[in-house]
């Protein structure tokens, strides 16, 4: 059986993962579906597709067809209990300089006041956000980076002008699968940031510690901020920082960015780590006498003797560069410039290697990570029991992703927003604006009279300019509300549930589930539905998106299909209206085909 065919309420067990994509393989594995692995099926998008799965103590969202790809054994009646809990007790945090981490220093430390610059990177929805606003406060700007369009947010720590800090895009691993994770791994890599600030999510932290040892084998100076330690204690669990500190090599501070919890406490790790060069204790996360018999073991370190002069060249952790080599990463291997022999060494390595294994290259270096992190959230980790929260969510995730209720609970939360927007709240403001602007013009327009202005300059000034300017800033009140009930949805986790609900309609036209809101608002204002396109996480889907949207009649265009359709339809003016949003509607349909074929 494959995992798209598993029914509900039932476990199995990953027999293999098959792609002729190989970059798409390595993205189900990095995941956590190795062989191997037991999943529960937990349920399927009212219109079937995609498919929620429970794994390794957290749960992931997958689209029927790359679940397609996913070979199963042992399907049974679900008896997935509670993992073992570490026995760990409850040892104060030590402070600075206390640490039971073991990191390897440079001779020579950073001058007292001389800059730094400082990386944040983390998994989507784990606080980066929440973090970074914490550190910088007002005091950042946005930008994107060279070269891309994805957002780039720069800040100066609070109370440490010297101290700098780039908001990485928030991404799941290393690999090359999409253009945020090269983003991020090319900024450690080429901009040398003087060290990382890695935020993992406390409350799903075997997730968060996949690209926690990534970022380790990058070899650069790097403290991890524990987030959400207060959601974790107050629901009985707990993490032994000091156990996790020794066994990562790296300082671990417990915080809450939104509360402001240890955020000082971080800054003081984050310079000191930073200044002292103190790089990770540990690079090797391989068991030599693991049940590969070693192989992976001596496989990556055989590569890293190889190549070692290479890496030190091309400016690249030679650690790292050997795990990509294994993976067939050819941004890697082209940046280390080796020659024909060399390859071929090395492919024959990982051939041994997979031989000895007996697994290939890709799941064998995905099983060395994530059973390195089961063994350390095995001593170091308490799990929470199952918060009210998260009860509570369950039970709205019945009506607000149901089979026969998603679709008419999304009309009425939409329908709501609009009303509100477009209505009562957005309307009411906008003619307040209006009355403002308007009383703004009639004083400029008697000011300039009584000044004697000709009136050409003062036409130019009260009918072009002031009259301009105030016609547009009218939209301005619409805008600021809508966007503010699309961050309440998107706090909530709502837009995570539409994208849910429509991905399977939207795939057909080659964008995903997210696209959704902001088109819907295009049939209101385009302006702010063009606005809201930032939130999507795909430069794809952005730019799909807004060149779509326009299709979308919005309530701008409203008095002209009246006018259109009063001329030219008397008798059909009704239909004639609703037959211009339907065929604009089917426009853009055949658009997104022919964008999605051609220039996407």
């Amino acid at each position: 059986m494959r995992l798209d065919t598993l029914e509900i309420g039932k476990d199995a067990v990953v027999a293999s993962v098959a792609s002729d994509d190989q970059a798409l393989r390595q993205h189900i594995l990095d995941m956590g579906l190795t062989p191997g692995t037991e999943v529960t099926m937990m349920k399927y998008a009212p219109m079937g597709d995609p498919l929620e799965i429970r794994l390794r103590g957290y749960e992931l969202t997958l689209r029927k067809d790359d679940a397609a790809r996913i070979e199963l054994v042992g399907i049974h009646d679900t008896d997935t209990g509670p993992r073992a809990n570490a026995a760990i007790g409850t040892t104060e945090h030590p402070a600075l300089g206390e640490g039971t981490y073991s990191p390897r220093a440079a001779k020579t430390a950073v001058p007292e006041g001389a800059p730094l610059h400082f990386a944040l990177a983390g998994n989507q929805n784990c606080g980066k956000t929440t973090l970074f606003n914490q550190l910088t406060g007002s005091n950042q700007h946005v930008g994107n980076f060279p070269g891309v369009t994805v957002d780039r947010k720069d800040g100066a720590i609070r109370n440490h002008p010297e101290a700098s800090v780039t908001d990485l895009p928030g991404i799941y691993s290393l690999s090359p699968y999409t253009g945020e994770e090269i983003v991020s791994r090319q900024f450690i890599l080429d901009e040398h940031p003087d060290a990382i600030i890695d935020i993992i999510d406390a409350t799903n932290i075997e997730r968060n510690l996949y690209l926690t040892l990534q970022l380790m084998e990058l070899d650069r100076p790097m403290v991890i901020a524990l987030n959400m330690m207060d959601e974790v204690t107050a629901n009985g669990g707990a993490v032994d920082v000091n156990l996790l500190e020794s066994l990562l090599g790296v300082p671990v501070v417990p915080i809450s960015a939104a509360r402001n919890e240890g955020i000082g406490e971080l800054v003081d790790h984050a310079l000191h780590v930073a200044r002292f060069r103190e790089r990770p204790g540990r690079l090797d996360f391989c068991a030599p006498d693991g049940p590969d018999g070693g192989a992976l073991h001596r496989c990556i370190h055989g590569i890293a003797n190889l190549i070692e002069d290479h890496a030190a060249t091309a400016h690249i952790p030679v650690r790292f560069a050997a795990t990509k080599l294994v993976e067939g990463d050819e941004l890697v291997t082209e940046a280390l410039h080796l020659d024909r022999n060399e390859l071929d060494a090395i492919e024959h390595i990982i051939s041994q290697m997979e031989g000895e294994a007996g697994t290939d290259r890709l799941s064998a270096l995905a099983d060395m990570r994530f059973g390195f992190i089961g063994d350390v959230c095995g001593r170091c980790v308490v799990k929470p029991h199952e918060s009210r929260e998260h009860v509570r969510s369950v039970k709205i995730d019945r009506i607000l992703t149901g089979r026969y209720t998603a679709i008419p609970a999304f009309l009425v939360i939409m329908g709501l927003v609009f009303w509100l927007t477009f209505g009562v709240i957005g309307a009411a403001l906008q003619g307040l604006m209006e009355d403002g602007i308007a009383a703004i013009i009639a004083s400029a327009d008697a000011g300039l009279k009584a000044f004697g202005t000709n009136d050409v300059v003062r036409s130019l000034a009260v009918d072009g300019v002031l009259t301009g300017v105030g016609s547009v800033l009218t939209f301005l009140p619409i805008i600021v509300v809508l966007f503010l009930f699309l961050s309440i949805l998107e706090d909530s986790g709502y837009m995570a549930r539409v994208a849910f609900v429509m991905d399977k309609v939207l795939r057909r036209f080659g964008l995903s589930g997210r696209s959704f809101v902001p088109m819907l608002v295009g049939f209101g204002c385009t302006v702010p539905a063009i606005m809201s396109t930032r939130t999507l996480p795909s430069e794809h889907d952005r730019k799909m998106t807004v060149m779509l949207t326009p299709f979308m009649s919005c309530s701008a265009k409203l008095p002209v299909y009246g006018l259109l359709c009063g001329a030219f339809f008397p008798q059909a003016t009704v239909p004639a209206m609703v037959s211009l949003y339907l065929i604009g509607i089917a426009v853009g349909c055949i658009a997104a085909l022919v964008l999605n074929r051609t220039a996407f």
